[in-house]
């Protein structure tokens, strides 16, 4: 039986799933965000149509909701987004929840991916779990013994804006819309994805190694200080550049334990157990935010 729903916003997909009672993953469904799509109206019409699709939805006890961008979570909305813009300011949570008659909780993408590797991903046996994505931007988060870490402003853990050289950020470094645009200006314009250049990298072309071997220094740099301010358990690496995980990851491992305090060392640096960690920790956001209502 359907227990928790689950929705991951995403610029160009949304995905929505659903967890039994043994947080099982029994529905999962995803088609284009902006498909048919103008307004926020019409962005809020496919959720719950969306939602409508899971079967027994109306049996479900609440929804977690993850999008991108920065999130007012007493307000139930996106404060702001390059992704889904349509929907800044717009008062979801609480429109769902006057249709739905559930409780609804939005959250981060990210921080909610993070919460599905800290409570049953790579991260379930550990304290404090970082978790960190690299795609078209750069995003991640952090859960210390169960519960995201917000910061004093909704800004803890924003490992985008981390600056790693004297100027830049981390997602102005190490993103795939970085790595994509380095490529096409230095090698081919016309170059379609990051795989390309990890490829070239491979065949020993000279101005791809120098593109990744940038990347794998600033990557290495951000786990550097992720690991000095938080020390945690274990840094969890997704997202669609993680495709390309065996042309880079051991080098910068390596050149982590080198580099970080000796009792920093052993930080376990891993990949993402879910290919969807979105749905999955939206649904565990519900069931645990749910359960603390409930108590």
């Amino acid at each position: 039986m359907i227990e928790y729903i689950g929705i991951d916003i995403g610029g160009t997909n949304i995905r929505i799933g659903a967890i039994n009672q043994n947080d099982e993953l029994v529905f999962e469904y995803k088609e284009p965000t902006f498909e048919n799509v103008i307004s926020s109206e019409d962005l809020y019409n496919k959720i719950i149509k969306l939602i409508k699709m899971v079967p027994n939805y109306e049996n479900s006890k609440a929804i977690g909701i993850g999008a991108p961008g920065s999130v007012d979570k007493k307000l139930g909305q996106i404060i702001t987004s390059k992704n889904v813009t349509i929907l800044k300011n717009f008062p979801l949570a609480e429109k769902l929840n006057k249709n739905l008659n559930k409780p609804i909780f939005l959250e981060n993408d990210a921080r909610v991916a993070t919460f599905a590797e800290a409570i049953c991903g790579k991260g379930k046996d550990k304290n404090i779990v970082c978790y960190i994505t690299i795609s078209t931007g750069l995003g991640g988060g952090l859960v210390i013994n169960k519960e995201i870490y917000n910061g004093s402003n909704n800004l803890g853990a924003y490992f985008a804006r981390m600056i790693l050289d004297g100027e830049h950020t981390s997602n102005n470094l190490i993103s795939g819309t970085t790595l994509l645009e380095q490529s096409r200006e230095k090698i081919n314009k016309n170059m379609k994805n990051t795989l390309e250049v990890f490829e070239l990298e491979k065949n020993n072309n000279p101005i791809a190694k120098e593109i990744i071997s940038n990347f794998k220094r600033n990557l290495t740099v951000l786990l550097l200080n992720i690991s000095a301010t938080f020390n945690p358990d274990i840094i969890i690496l997704g997202g669609g550049v993680l495709k390309s995980k065996d042309s880079f990851l051991s080098d910068v491992i390596n050149s982590f334990k080198e580099k970080a305090h000796p009792l920093a060392k052993n930080t376990i640096i891993d990949t993402t157990t879910f290919e969807e960690p979105g749905i999955i920790g939206a649904s565990m956001l519900a069931k645990y935010k749910y359960n603390k209502l409930n108590i």
